[in-house]
């Protein structure tokens, strides 16, 4: 009953670090996570295409999951530099982002939030401290993930494919971070952290090399250019054409389904072929067996 009761409030935690090419190097920063009958890495998806890698923590308790997620964000801002860092994926730090959500029934984004605030915290303190901006549920005033990226010009670039070093990266004028300093160290950039519900990725394919017109399909898919409901998207240079890269919100809103014909609708129109889509992660349920699975072995 007790491991029930664990199963249903379980925690998860999002962790996107600018590498995925080295195979050893995202090796170290696996093996910072220390398993226990608390905390297990139930996710690991290095995409070598976008030079990024996300990793899955799942967490039966705020204090060790925030701890578990911080060592591993450490570790990355240890060995990695993003003035050495090239992909076609945008980033404005090492530890690009980092997703706290509510996985298990009875689980609440409160408690997430909680995760997300003691995790900022840390990382903007000791030897490798880096500005932190929270949004979601860990925000005063809930401000977005988007609104941190647009303002610190995450989608620029896009039109060229290409994201070199730091390039200009910096904080504007009047931009205060959450914790952290206020100054940004260009091999470090900074770190957004947030809590909100589960978010699915989803990406697909457009046989293409024609950005704009992947670039127009991406608007027209996202609610913000008026297209499906809790769905943000952007168009990345891929080696097999051109991504459409999706954040689905709320998939009770707009299930993967919808999100693919929508594109296969658009890219028909305009004579663009469309190859596979796929998810980035598991399902909650399934990132809860696993965690639970791994963590009755740790008691072992």
């Amino acid at each position: 009953m007790s491991r029930v009761c664990h199963v249903s409030r379980m925690l998860g935690c999002n962790i996107y670090v600018s590498e995925g090419r080295s195979r050893e190097l995202v090796d170290k920063i696996k093996a910072s996570c220390k398993y226990s009958n608390s905390v297990a890495l139930v996710n690991c998806f290095q995409d070598t295409r976008y030079n990024r890698t996300g990793l899955t923590l799942v967490g039966t308790a705020v204090r060790p999951l925030a701890a578990a997620a911080a060592e591993v964000s450490k570790t990355a801002l240890s060995l990695l530099d993003l003035q050495q860092h090239t992909a076609t994926h945008p980033r404005i730090g090492v530890v690009d982002h980092i997703s706290c959500n509510p996985l298990g029934a009875e689980a609440e984004l409160c408690s997430a939030a909680e995760v997300a605030q003691s995790i900022g915290r840390s990382l903007g303190e000791g030897e490798h401290a880096v500005p932190v901006m929270l949004y979601g549920a860990a925000h005063s005033a809930g401000q977005t993930l988007a609104s941190i990226r647009r303002v610190m010009n995450y989608f620029k670039g896009s039109s060229t494919g290409l994201y070199a070093g730091a390039g200009t990266l910096a904080l504007p004028d009047g931009l205060k971070p959450d914790f952290g300093p206020s100054t940004l160290d260009p091999r470090h950039g900074i770190a957004v952290v947030g809590a909100c519900p589960w978010v699915v990725n989803y990406n697909v394919l457009l046989l293409t090399k024609d950005m704009q017109s992947a670039s127009s399909i991406a608007k027209a898919l996202s609610s913000r250019g008026g297209g499906l409901a809790c769905v943000e998207a952007m168009a990345l240079q891929h080696e097999e054409g051109i991504e459409v890269a999706c954040n689905l919100l709320d998939t009770d809103a707009t299930a993967p389904q919808a999100v693919l014909q929508c594109i296969s609708d658009q890219a028909a129109w305009l004579g663009i072929d469309v190859g596979p889509g796929y998810t980035t992660n598991q399902s909650p349920e399934a990132l809860c067996r696993q965690a639970s699975e791994q963590m009755a072995t740790a008691i072992h």
